[in-house]
């Protein structure tokens, strides 16, 4: 199973159909909402999808109801105030209500980020002019970050958990399956390592993990040690693929129009594991197919 993320042609509409079209013309067989998609236009662009043979076979977690205004975010899972947090779980039921109707069977949850004293905006100019070394600039900033991120690894493990206990429950009646993603900066949530510990936790819960080689590539990019044992675990208890590529610590690029760890490329999940290709709204038809076909390849 191959689906084509929103991400790559977001839907201005319920009649938008340049996603539908890109994903039927390079032969993947569904769509993933995700980036650019909100409540509004789901059912709609569903029904489309269906009509021209295409699955709506998985969504991200939680959207919007409507367009985000300028300078607006949602709502974040992992949200340390139980008022956002509560927000946050209620947007992410309303997609379960949502996707479980049109057979949609696997939801990919963003948990949102964390705000750290080292803002990322920072230690992204010390990585571009390549200050990462020992007692450079960057690696001041990365580890002062690492730091920061470790101490609230408890806070945020429970906020994630708390947010975890109400959706698994509705995404059980639903017959859907909760994809956590790992992440690939300290500001993301969760850690690989925080993904392993709430995947253990719900246990025979619809609850899995993301293989995401972007991230994981840019976790390397960063000297984010990740062991291999980890790494192949991963891939091996993934239920579904997140396939993007990276550029240095900037990840969510079309495979094939960026780079991937060479450790990270030579694991793949399962042959039964969906995948998802994703990518930036500035990407080619031409691109968009090739990406697709070099998944296919795998």
């Amino acid at each position: 199973m191959l689906s084509l993320a929103s991400d790559v042609r977001p839907p201005r509409g319920g009649g938008d159909e340049a996603l539908l079209r890109v994903a039927a013309d390079a032969a993947a067989n569904g769509i993933h909402l995700a980036g650019g998609c909100d409540l509004a236009v789901f059912a709609p662009l569903a029904a489309n999808a269906l009509r021209l043979g295409l699955r709506v076979a998985s969504l991200a977690l939680p959207l919007p109801e409507r367009p985000l205004p300028a300078g607006r975010r949602l709502p974040r899972l992992s949200a340390h105030a139980r008022d956002e947090r509560e927000a946050a779980i209620a947007l992410a039921l309303r997609g379960l209500e949502t996707a479980a109707p049109v057979g949609a069977r696997l939801a990919l949850l963003d948990f949102g980020e964390v705000a750290l004293s080292v803002r990322a905006p920072e230690l992204a100019r010390t990585f571009a002019r390549a200050e990462m070394d020992e007692d450079e600039p960057g690696d001041r900033l990365r580890a002062a970050a690492v730091a920061e991120r470790r101490s609230r690894s408890a806070e945020v493990v429970d906020a994630c958990r708390w947010a975890l206990e109400r959706l698994a429950r509705a995404a059980e009646r639903a017959g859907v399956t909760l994809a956590l993603p790992v992440a690939a900066t300290p500001w993301q949530v969760p850690s690989p390592r925080e993904a392993r510990q709430l995947a253990e936790a719900f246990a025979g819960a619809p609850v899995g993990l993301v293989w995401d080689p972007g991230r994981l590539s840019v976790l390397a990019s960063l000297g984010l040690a990740i062991s291999d044992d980890r790494v192949r675990s991963l891939a091996g208890d993934a239920v579904v693929a997140l396939e993007n590529d990276a550029v240095g610590i900037e990840a969510g690029l079309l495979p094939g129009l960026g780079e991937r760890d060479a450790r990270i490329a030579a694991i793949v999940p399962a042959t039964t594991v969906p995948h998802i290709v994703t990518g930036r709204p500035d990407s080619t038809d031409a691109e968009l197919a090739a990406a697709i076909a070099r998944v296919l390849r795998i």
